[in-house]
């Protein structure tokens, strides 16, 4: 027996990289793994042919595509938060930032 058998896997950010190693070591193991991916279709793809998981298309800088992802994946032993983006500015002062964060 492997050791993520029956184990179900979310990773954020899993077509290239890092994530896409990721994907790989816990399908190996024996995880059910789903994916996301924002702009390498090919990529994700591809890993999912060879490892046997699923992709989903979503942005992960988008906080409500998150959250339904998340929703929509069912019960979850393991998430993986891979994806990386990028913000300019003052984090207190992004939408999505003010909702959650107050200043002092």
């Amino acid at each position: 027996m492997t050791l993520f058998h029956n184990k179900s896997v979310l990773v954020l950010g899993g077509s290239r990289g890092i994530g896409a190693a990721i994907v790989r070591r816990f399908t190996a193991e024996g995880a059910s793994v789903v994916f996301s991916y924002a702009g390498s279709r090919e990529a994700a793809e591809q890993i999912a042919t060879e490892t046997g998981s699923q992709a989903v298309h979503a942005d992960s800088a988008d906080r409500d595509a998150v959250i339904k992802l998340v929703s929509d994946s069912g019960p979850l032993d393991i998430l993986v938060v891979n994806a990386g983006i990028i913000l300019f500015g003052c984090l207190l002062y992004t939408s999505d930032a003010a909702d959650d964060m107050q200043c002092v």
